[in-house]
């Protein structure tokens, strides 16, 4: 399959990825995501109220009352508002703006149509093989999770648009350390590229903050640099990133009088994580143990507000959320390290699939307080009643993560472990391939580990191509090994005919 993919790199078979992305996304909009409003997830709503209040000219803040809002950030609503200030608005209704919100995804499905020419080139450049690249590309164009994400009005795949070229520019910026022999380049040109990105995506998911603070640990990590360089270059990325959202803290800090760019991880904790442990330790149901820390909350509310409007400050829930939750997980620090973990799994192992199954429950708008990976997996495979499409594509996507995860756990022992041992004789394709899994291994782990508070698969999305590519170095390195056996036994063969001869 890699020899097949192995196509040539010109404007033609670019134009082909692109336009069968675009087509095949078009379609399932257009056929099954759009009639049914398929696209409003459980966090649609939000993003469509901050796009009304935007168009209006009031920023980000509620309809109701107008206070400002804090535990979004506006890229995506800017992006929204664009489209709502053209068609107009009628009322608040989500449905009401379907005509506006068909032009915001139909622009944005062919934005994120890009996705698979950059994760081409991202991979081209991580392996220096253009038939993983190809059949990176191919796959990431036909992947149920980056269609689906596409179609919807959530933040995740047009925010890719940004992070994958982040991906490039930044180990671009310190590629001596993905060779064997060190290169000069031009790291400040690639470093302060780096920084834009990741700030534009940083504007759209605020998760963008941790992955800034742990590129400055990459760097200090794996640039085979000396540290005054590693600090240049640690300094130019942060100055550059910070200078470019900087603003949001200016206007946060200006209203509430805190310095923060999104506080949404108080209000995180105290409905994901905080009230298991109170389910362990009290033996409520979870319902009532969010009602329990959601009545605290209440209370720890009432004293911040006061607090603030006395200063003549704005109120921040979020700030409540996190006062209540902070002393519940430091009193019981391994239950939350293993509920924690339990959601990193979900989002690591859970099937894209799984939403074909809320589509059939009719369940799309909302999530539950909890679901486990056992009866998700049950649904997808044979519990939940579907159309038999749906279900072959199930089915498809179980085959591919099976493959997919096959070459992560041989790849981890083959190109990580297999050199520890054998130092001396390694190939030079499994040296190469290791320092490469060294690179991109953290960065996997560091984005999965964000998602504990509440697991699902297409939170792993921003870094599924990394998998994709890690997995494929395993079988690249299968493969040909098994053409150069086959290679082998020909050159055997003729010696043997020509000493018959």
């Amino acid at each position: 399959m890699l020899e097949a993919f192995n196509f040539k790199l010109n404007k033609k078979n670019l134009v082909i990825l692109f336009l069968f992305s675009f087509f095949l996304r078009l379609i399932v909009f257009l056929t099954f995501i759009r009639p049914e409003e398929r696209y409003r997830q459980p966090d649609s709503t939000d993003y469509h109220v901050y796009a009304i209040t935007m168009a209006l000219g009031r920023g980000m803040c509620r309809l109701d009352n107008l206070k400002p809002v804090f535990w979004r950030t506006p890229g995506y609503p800017l992006y929204l508002s664009w489209f709502y200030d053209f068609f107009g608005i009628q009322n608040a209704r989500f449905s009401d703006s379907q005509q506006a919100q068909t032009a915001a995804l139909l622009v944005q499905i062919l934005l994120c149509s890009f996705i698979p020419i950059l994760i081409f080139f991202l991979a081209l450049f991580l392996t220096k093989t253009a038939s993983i690249a190809w059949l990176t590309a191919w796959i990431s164009a036909i992947h149920l999770g980056f269609v689906l994400s596409d179609t919807y009005l959530l933040t995740e795949s047009i925010s890719m648009v940004f992070l994958i070229p982040f991906f490039i520019y930044f180990f671009k910026s310190f590629y001596t350390s993905l060779t064997t022999m060190p290169k000069p380049v031009p790291w400040a040109k690639n470093i302060i590229l780096a920084a834009i990105l990741l700030a534009i995506f940083t504007w759209i998911r605020p998760m963008g903050q941790f992955v800034a603070a742990a590129s400055a640990v990459f760097i200090i990590i794996f640039d085979r640099v000396n540290w005054k360089m590693k600090l240049k270059k640690i300094a130019v990325f942060s100055l550059v990133f910070l200078s470019l959202i900087g603003g949001w803290y200016v206007r946060n800090y200006n209203l509430t009088g805190y310095c923060f760019y999104c506080p949404m991880f108080g209000t995180y904790l105290n409905t994901f994580c905080a009230p298991k442990i109170v389910r362990a330790k009290t033996g409520k149901n979870l319902v009532d143990s969010i009602r329990h820390q959601y009545s605290l909350t209440g209370i720890q509310g009432k004293k911040d507000y006061q607090v603030a409007t006395a200063k003549g400050k704005a109120y921040v829930g979020s700030f409540s959320h996190l006062k209540v939750a902070i002393p519940v997980l430091l009193a019981h620090p391994f239950l939350f390290i293993k509920d924690w973990l339990v959601e990193v799994a979900r989002t690591t192992f859970e099937l894209y699939s799984c939403q074909l199954v809320e589509f059939a429950k009719k369940t799309f708008h909302f999530d539950p307080p909890e679901e486990h990976i056992t009866e998700k997996f049950a649904d997808c495979l044979y519990k939940q009643k579907m159309h038999p499409i749906m279900r072959f594509i199930v089915y498809l996507e179980l085959l591919f993560e099976i493959l997919k995860w096959i070459g992560l756990i041989a790849g981890a022992f083959l190109f990580l472990f297999y050199p520890l041992f054998k130092r001396f004789r390694v190939p030079a394709y499994i040296k190469r391939t290791g320092l490469l899994w060294l690179k991109l291994t953290p960065m996997v782990v560091a984005f999965v580990m964000m998602t504990g508070g509440f697991g699902y698969a297409r939170l792993r999305l921003p870094v599924e191509a990394l998998m994709i590519i890690l997995s494929l170095t395993f079988w690249y390195w299968v493969l040909q090994r098994k053409k150069l056996s086959r290679q082998k036994g020909h050159l055997k063969g003729k010696k043997s005919q020509n000493g018959q001869k």
